[in-house]
């Protein structure tokens, strides 16, 4: 996706989250590398994507710290992990599809659980309200049924990650889909701002095969190892989770190949534009 000026300040914001517990200084140094950067390449010519990552660069040089979001991380997690009995008897006695269904909502719910976003805030303390909003709220876009009836006929699914806390709901859907076909789930391979890495999947209970992606958020396909991307070719479907998986395969036609299932919230103006939905919509969408 390309860059629009409101995503300067989402950038910045997010460059001093990740430095919250660092020195003044350091601060200071960020933001005036961090702001050096934009002034060189701030343009609708370079992607969100390709920014972020020279940001985050910055920002692990100055701070070394390759693990910035580590607390907040494990306190998401924690918020998770205690509802996620109570998520999970709630699908017990439904029928297949009804279940199948409330699953990819409560998935879906779990991409609330992000930190950073300019026009977006998560409230862990009231954290099982705002799940329940999802899963009984209205969609933007809702390809729920296509995706059931993709399901039901797939071998191979690819499950592609997004932010740490949510791995927890993640795991009710893929616990789900499991009971269909042969799924592998991708995070990253190691911490990149609040995305959930190898080690974040093992706290969140979810086993089976798991095949990290590389060290890049969404899905930077020239950047992922080989062996991701034959499983991508081989997946009779994919599940990307969240706006980086947006931004990174909107305009990438020539890897979707109509098996991208994309399940997102909405959290920042430039999405909303680029998607033709406001701020807030909740997303169920075949690429």
């Amino acid at each position: 996706m390309k860059l629009y000026p409101e995503c300067g300040p989402c950038m910045l914001r997010r460059a001093l989250l990740f430095c919250d517990n660092e020195s003044e200084e350091t601060r200071y140094r960020v933001v005036r590398e961090v702001c050096r950067l934009f002034s060189d390449r701030f343009s609708p010519e370079i992607t969100t994507t390709i920014l972020a990552n020279e940001r985050n660069k910055i920002i692990n040089r100055i701070a070394k710290n390759d693990n910035p979001m580590k607390r907040l991380k494990e306190k998401s997690m924690d918020a998770a992990l205690e509802l996620y009995p109570g998520l999970e008897d709630r699908l017990r006695g439904l029928g297949k599809g009804e279940r199948f269904k409330t699953a990819i909502r409560m998935a879906l719910a779990g991409n609330i659980i992000e930190f950073g976003a300019r026009d977006h805030r998560v409230n862990l303390d009231r954290l099982e309200e705002e799940i329940m909003e999802v899963v009984n709220g209205r969609l933007g876009i809702d390809d729920s049924d296509k995706i059931y009836e993709r399901v039901k006929n797939s071998k191979r699914i690819l499950y592609v990650t997004d932010n740490a806390g949510e791995l927890v709901l993640d795991r009710i859907l893929i616990n789900e889909l499991r009971s269909y076909a042969d799924v592998t789930v991708s995070p990253l391979s190691r911490p990149v701002q609040d995305d959930a890495c190898l080690e974040d999947v093992e706290r969140a209970g979810i086993g089976g095969r798991i095949l990290p992606r590389g060290n890049y958020i969404g899905v930077w396909f020239e950047r992922t190892p080989g062996e991701f991307q034959r499983a991508w070719e081989d997946a009779d479907l994919i599940i990307a989770k969240g706006m980086a998986c947006y931004e990174t395969l909107v305009d990438r036609p020539d890897i979707l190949n109509g098996k991208v299932a994309l399940l997102m919230k909405v959290k920042c103006k430039p999405v909303a534009m680029n998607i033709g939905l406001p701020v807030g919509s909740l997303i169920v969408k075949f690429l």
